[in-house]
């Protein structure tokens, strides 16, 4: 068996200069520093969670780099959080054993200005336990992780200070106009079952997710007369409601974070049609990302399929031929076939069917802050 090598701070630093500082997205680089540590200490599994200081607690444990942990790992991370200190759980053999001690699990706490940021808990591999030095060598390794995990902590308060943001002007929104929030909702659920399944990957389907949700975020700024008018709009006033894409936009544009760059493009272009003739840019084809066109048919969608003051909701099968009649000229033909695929098993039950999907209308929920 090849005897664990040690972990060289020289090639730590050269690893986060190479892996982590250029990584999209910090949980990307943490899965790295996790691979890259533990093969110097014959680590099983490794895991890192992120602290949010300001609130007292731990980001939601389902966002763990790492995986699924257990209840010793998750002991701890609670007891770095309670102690700042390091962890080290010796191995049911140490005390049997000669020369230097073994663990089988230890945990390494990151403080910066007195401020706890997280943790990084190894566990030992089968047959093998951490050893003295090697503990040794990872503590010693703090200090290099310490401003890469302040950065990742930071980026996820400033993630969560937008979202409050978001959800307080989505509820203003839904004071002004009670149809919105059911309506939002539903283009959201209809928009990430059609991004699942074309294949998105997490950070993607979570900035899907948001976007979706936001889509019509800028009509806050539509005045009351017009939004809530039951009859016709004239075009003067259809064309205010236009402007609601580039309102919602700049509503948007001040959230730095790099998750709000699919966000915005969703909230600008979802009106957007492939011949050219949407608003309020008049893109045409592949000028309109991906996400705008599943959030633009997943909005149609809903719309036909809801009751509306002026009229009764759609059939099922008028919806869909409403969106394949219009499709490459109006809506992207794989879009609509996808959500079709998806809507039309719905049909054949009529006890848990799309009835069901409509009751979810008013209390699916919107709390955006526990958007992963």
């Amino acid at each position: 068996m090849t005897r664990p090598i040690s972990l060289n701070t020289t090639e730590l630093i050269d690893f986060i200069a190479d892996k982590i500082c250029n990584a999209a997205d910090w949980r990307d680089g943490f899965a790295d520093l996790i691979d890259f540590v533990g093969t110097r200490l014959a680590a099983g599994s490794g895991f890192i969670r992120l602290y949010h200081y300001i609130a007292g607690r731990y980001f939601d444990s389902n966002d763990t780099v790492g995986g699924k942990t257990d209840s010793v790992v998750d002991a701890v991370f609670e007891q770095m959080a309670e102690e700042r200190a390091p962890i080290a759980l010796p191995s049911e053999y140490s005390g049997y054993l000669r020369g230097e001690m073994q663990y089988c699990v230890v945990g390494i706490p990151f403080i910066r200005n007195g401020e706890y940021l997280g943790g990084l808990v190894f566990s030992g591999g089968e047959g093998e336990h951490i050893r003295e030095q090697q503990f040794r060598d990872l503590t010693a390794a703090m200090p290099y992780l310490v401003p890469i995990f302040e950065s990742a902590v930071l980026q996820e308060i400033l993630l969560s200070n937008y979202l409050e943001t978001i959800e307080t002007l989505a509820v203003a929104l839904e004071a002004k106009d009670s149809f919105t929030r059911g309506h939002s909702n539903m283009v959201c659920a209809y928009s990430m079952a059609i991004a699942r399944k074309m294949g998105f990957d997490r950070d993607r389907l979570r900035a899907m997710e948001i976007g979706s949700m936001m889509h019509d975020i800028g009509k806050i700024g539509v005045p009351d007369h017009i939004l809530l008018k039951t009859g016709k709009l004239t075009d003067e006033e259809f064309a205010i409601v236009k402007q609601h894409p580039v309102i919602g936009e700049e509503i948007l544009k001040p959230m730095r974070h790099p998750l709000f760059e699919i966000p915005r493009r969703i909230v600008r272009w979802h009106h957007e049609r492939l011949d050219g003739k949407g608003y309020p840019d008049g893109l045409k084809g592949d000028e309109i990302p991906l996400e705008a066109r599943i959030t633009f048919v997943a909005d149609a969608y809903d719309a036909m399929a809801s009751d509306r003051p002026f009229r009764a909701a759609f059939p099922q099968e008028k919806a869909f031929t409403e969106l394949m009649k219009n499709s490459g000229t109006q809506f992207d033909r794989d879009v609509v076939e996808v959500l079709c695929s998806l809507m039309s098993p719905l049909k054949k039950d009529s006890n848990t069917g799309e009835k069901d999907v409509k009751d979810k209308r008013g209390d699916t929920g919107m709390d955006l802050r526990k958007i992963k």
